[in-house]
């Protein structure tokens, strides 16, 4: 009962902040969570013989932020943007990445999450059916051809880089138990990831193990059939590439 009670706060929280910041605080003012190709393109491939530099301290000294924990990027796309955490799940949705307030938001892992210890990683950002947002890119999913040629995601960390493979794609309006984190064995943990992949609009055909480690970025979902529900969260999820 209690951890039903903190997810529907956590639930709620997000919602509030998140509509009455795009429509009645701010307006977007510049995708300062997006950055360019060549700054991760030297993460992996380092040119003109230059050492591999690490983009999270030079995106942490650029934006003189030290909240900021890495970069999401969606393979075959331009799409990099930086990834942010702190003390809350409210504070980003309603500054840039350098802290100002801004409508966009920041994409940012949930608070409960430590990096250095989870099975499991949140990311929360804004979507808006009428304005460029983070997490607009998400709503592509709901098309099993846009996922056939975008199949992974890769977090890029202080130190490291983790690719995932999506295997389940969803709009939750009901259950929210994605959200869990605390788990009493191994068991436990693989019953749930085989029920978020059984909840996937579409069989991605990825096969699930046990010691899976996974991540989950979660949005507000603009499709019509879901309008009705109070609550209603695209969500994208990936199996980490061993």
């Amino acid at each position: 009962m209690k951890k039903k009670i903190l997810i529907m706060i956590l639930l709620i929280l997000v919602v509030f902040v998140d509509v009455y910041s795009i429509n009645h605080l701010w307006t977007p003012k510049s995708k300062t969570y997006y950055i360019s190709d060549n700054i991760i393109a030297n993460v992996v491939e380092p040119t003109n013989n230059q050492p591999k530099i690490n983009v999270v301290e030079e995106l942490r000294k650029e934006y003189k932020n030290d909240d900021i924990k890495g970069v999401l990027s969606i393979d075959n796309s331009d799409y990099n943007a930086i990834v942010t955490q702190t003390t809350d799940n409210s504070f980003y949705l309603s500054r840039d990445a350098k802290k100002t307030r801004d409508g966009l938001g920041t994409p940012f892992i949930d608070y409960r999450i430590d990096l250095n210890n989870t099975k499991k990683i949140l990311i929360f950002a804004h979507n808006s059916k009428y304005k460029e947002m983070p997490f607009k890119i998400l709503e592509n999913y709901y098309d099993e051809e846009y996922y056939k040629e975008h199949k992974y995601l890769t977090l890029t960390l202080e130190n490291e880089n983790i690719k995932y493979e999506i295997f389940s794609v969803y709009v939750d309006y009901q259950d929210f138990d994605y959200y869990d984190l605390n788990f009493k064995n191994n068991t436990e943990w693989f019953n749930h990831i085989k029920k978020l992949k059984s909840n996937s609009f579409y069989d991605t055909g990825v096969e699930l193990e046990s010691d899976d480690d996974i991540i989950i970025l979660q949005t507000c979902s603009t499709l019509k059939k879901y309008s009705n529900y109070k609550h209603k969260f695209l969500v994208v999820m990936g199996r980490r590439v061993k």
